[in-house]
């Protein structure tokens, strides 16, 4: 949805309609903050059977599972930063403060999505996980 999103954020395509764009960001930011936060769940599940049995404990007992965590839940909490934050731009004037809301939005998903992949190098290169 993500490469949808973003091809329909080309200007030939999005002078035609910007639903494809914001419509493709929106459903892939879903998908992605689902799979991405159900994995951070698993990662601190004290029972395999039980997903309610998540606590911090786990996830942030041991330095694997912290950063698995990091990997994780960095790149759920951006991809949900985009989702709220192309809904909020897809109904709003762009000459208003809102404007600014959406865009520090946007940053802080952008940030969120680069610690994760600052913690994932971080597994790779120093923990050779």
């Amino acid at each position: 949805f993500y490469v949808v999103g973003s091809v329909g954020f080309f200007p030939t395509i999005y002078d035609w309609t910007p639903l494809i764009g914001e419509l493709g960001f929106v459903l892939g930011s879903a998908v992605i903050g689902t799979s991405q936060l159900w994995k951070t769940n698993r990662i601190g599940r004290t029972d395999e059977d039980n997903w309610l049995s998540c606590t911090p404990r786990v996830t942030l007992g041991s330095k694997e599972a912290a950063t698995a965590t990091g990997v994780e839940l960095s790149a759920g909490l951006g991809a949900w930063c985009f989702f709220f934050g192309t809904i909020m731009y897809m109904s709003l004037d762009l000459a208003t403060w809102y404007y600014t809301c959406v865009l520090v939005i946007w940053t802080l998903g952008s940030v969120l999505f680069t610690a994760g992949a600052v913690f994932l190098a971080y597994r790779h290169m120093v923990m050779r996980v």
